[in-house]
């Protein structure tokens, strides 16, 4: 039961815009995860952000208030560089501009779907791992 809930407090912060994975993983490995369960549990939270957006952009752009966010977030100062570059600049930004606003701007841009997910399920994984690494050698980074 305590693996659950630990799982669930993982997947949540991952998922959550203001926390996502560089929060979601060092939070897990404090709370007494392992790091591979807590890169797991935080990213696959993380990553759910990306098929929300995807399959319900067009119903949530009717709601006023998700229309006006997902209008700041495709006003990133990032766009340009997803539009020149594509799945390359997702693979470097994600966790820096956070998974939500890239899925934003790239369904925006009309980004295919396996660009998207393949970038940004990588970039989630590579920095999900750099961190708890880093946090394994003591890195006070975090």
């Amino acid at each position: 039961m305590e693996y659950i809930l630990m799982a669930s407090l993982a997947w949540f912060m991952g998922f959550f815009p203001l926390f996502e994975i560089y929060i979601a993983v060092p939070v897990a490995m404090g709370a007494g995860f392992d790091p591979v369960s807590a890169v797991l549990w935080a990213a696959v939270g993380n990553f759910m952000a990306v098929p929300t957006v995807t399959f319900f952009y067009s119903q949530l752009k009717r709601i006023r208030f998700f229309s006006n966010w997902m209008e700041k977030l495709a006003a990133n100062r990032f766009r340009g560089n997803i539009e020149q570059y594509g799945g390359w600049v997702i693979l470097l930004l994600a966790p820096i501009a956070g998974v939500w606003a890239i899925s934003v701007i790239a369904k925006a841009i009309g980004m295919s779907k396996r660009t998207l997910f393949l970038s940004t399920g990588t970039s989630i994984v590579i920095y999900g791992v750099a961190i708890a690494g880093s946090m394994q050698l003591g890195l006070g980074w975090f």
